[in-house]
């Protein structure tokens, strides 16, 4: 059931915040931000040793802190959209609102995936390109749960949801320097 929730973040993000978010456990739903984010930052290790700027050390650092954003990063941002969507009146609990922030990164898991093959199979800097791409995939997914947490309201949700999205991709151009 929780693959099943994961994957339906990225075909109909709606229907997947109305419906079987409740059954996912947390710790599946912190493994696929982590995962997704732990790839995310072992692309940039690698291309910034590709380009002679990383060592070995350094790519595993970055490694490390991809899975400390990918954790508690997401689980900050997820607080920061909870708190921000309170005033709204939607009785979503923080617990729920971390699971489906998580459960957003679902598209950067798969596209940092295959950036990673693409990465190591040809040598290509992939980052920028798979990694980016997937965390812009999820800020649709991300806008879906900001919405059933608004009650529907399109202008809170879009800023509440792209102020989510921008911090952590912040966080990776930040730490990536």
């Amino acid at each position: 059931m929780s693959m099943r929730s994961a994957l339906s973040m990225i075909l109909n993000p709606a229907q997947a915040v109305k419906g079987a978010l409740e059954s996912v456990p947390w710790v599946f739903s912190l493994a696929v931000s982590g995962l997704a984010f732990t790839l995310f930052f072992l692309q940039t290790g690698l291309d910034m040793k590709d380009a002679g700027t990383a060592s070995a050390g350094k790519v595993a650092g970055f490694t490390f802190l991809g899975l400390a954003l990918g954790t508690a990063g997401v689980a900050l941002a997820a607080a920061l959209a909870w708190a921000a969507s309170r005033p709204f009146g939607q009785g979503r609990s923080l617990e729920w609102t971390v699971r489906a922030f998580c459960l957003a990164y679902t598209p950067t898991l798969i596209f940092c995936a295959v950036g990673l093959v693409f990465n190591l199979a040809t040598g290509w800097y992939t980052a920028v390109a798979f990694g980016v791409t997937g965390a812009l995939w999820a800020l649709y997914p991300m806008l879906s749960i900001v919405k059933e947490m608004t009650g529907e309201k399109l202008w809170a949700s879009l800023l509440i949801s792209t102020f989510c999205g921008g911090l952590v991709l912040s966080a990776w151009a930040l730490l990536g320097i």
